[in-house]
């Protein structure tokens, strides 16, 4: 059947229109679109409730469909421990705090240091080191006066430590402070006390004989030769290696050396060495012997005991330290 002109007449004018209209709206949904990223990122400056100012890399848009068109649903921010507030926050809190000037504060102090004179390494090194804002200058103080790091060539600054090279006992034994200054204050360290560790050689004059009757009590006088720090005193019988054991009739003081025995008794007779030991170096020597013999006159009676080694009236001692108190009598 053949399509009368009235229904050709009706349908083409609203088509032209309807094509019209749909791209239209296309045009105003595309603005739309363009204009959704700026509202987007004015979001991520103003969330800080802790979630990320980054897209999960998870997260894809939702479409969904109306009237035909589609439209994109963006994602919500995934979680995230900080967020980029809180980190630009604690970045400025941190250079405020960098900005903050303060004095010096000491993170490390000097020590008393021993240096071995024998040693092959003729260099000394004093720590110190300081926390300040400003950055705080450096000086050494020795015994009281500044030391001239500028002027002597021996004397360097590493940080805030003293380096001593071709050290001298003569010249650098004493004690030393470390002081820090800025524009704010200075401080001046604990004392540290630079001694050296030598041992020198028994003389070598040869000791006269002790001839003592039986019974009788003896001291064997060691006198040390020069030393430096502390050292350790041991005899030795006869030859080396046989020592002395120290009994309730034997006994050798650590504060002279000598050697005490009570009541002499006939195995007692032989040649006496007196041995010291560095405690720093390690360095030992030997005095020259004393002969110890017994006289044919008799015996020794008995008699009232007489205190021969005292310990000093006072002791002053740091708290959980180890103390001696040496006390030795002879008698019979």
């Amino acid at each position: 059947m053949q399509k009368g002109p009235s229904s050709l007449s009706m349908g083409s004018p609203w088509k032209p229109f309807l094509l019209l209209s749909i791209i239209s709206g296309l045009s105003d949904f595309a603005r739309a679109v363009a204009s959704r990223p700026m509202s987007y990122a004015a979001v991520l400056r103003l969330k800080a409730d802790g979630a990320s100012s980054v897209l999960s890399s998870r997260s894809r848009p939702r479409q969904h469909y109306s009237s035909g068109l589609e439209t994109t649903e963006w994602p919500a921010f995934s979680s995230q421990p900080l967020s980029a507030l809180r980190l630009i926050s604690s970045q400025e809190d941190h250079r405020s705090e960098e900005s903050e000037e303060f004095g010096p504060v000491f993170i490390q102090e000097p020590d008393d240091a021993i240096f071995p004179l024998n040693s092959t390494e003729k260099k000394v090194m004093l720590q110190c080191e300081a926390r300040s804002n400003p950055p705080p200058v450096y000086r050494w103080l020795i015994n009281g006066t500044e030391v001239d790091i500028e002027a002597d060539y021996r004397y360097s600054l590493i940080d805030g430590s003293l380096i001593i090279t071709n050290v001298s006992e003569v010249t650098d034994h004493g004690t030393y402070q470390c002081r820090a200054a800025n524009s704010v204050g200075v401080i001046l360290s604990r004392e540290a006390l630079l001694q050296f560790a030598y041992l020198g050689a028994f003389s070598g004059k040869s000791r006269g004989g002790v001839s003592v009757r039986e019974g009788q009590g003896v001291v064997l006088m060691c006198i040390p030769p020069p030393h430096s720090p502390e050292i350790i005193y041991s005899w030795v019988f006869n030859e080396f290696p046989s020592f002395v054991a120290e009994d309730s009739r034997r006994f050798i003081s650590q504060d002279t050396g000598n050697l005490y025995i009570s009541k002499v008794q006939p195995s007692d007779v032989g040649s006496y060495i007196c041995l010291v030991k560095n405690t720093v170096t390690n360095a030992r020597v030997l005095s020259p012997p004393t002969p110890l013999t017994l006289k044919t006159d008799g015996v020794m009676g008995e008699y009232e005991p007489k205190i021969e080694v005292h310990f000093p009236t006072s002791v002053l001692a740091a708290k959980g330290v180890t103390v001696r108190l040496e006390c030795f009598a002879l008698g019979k």
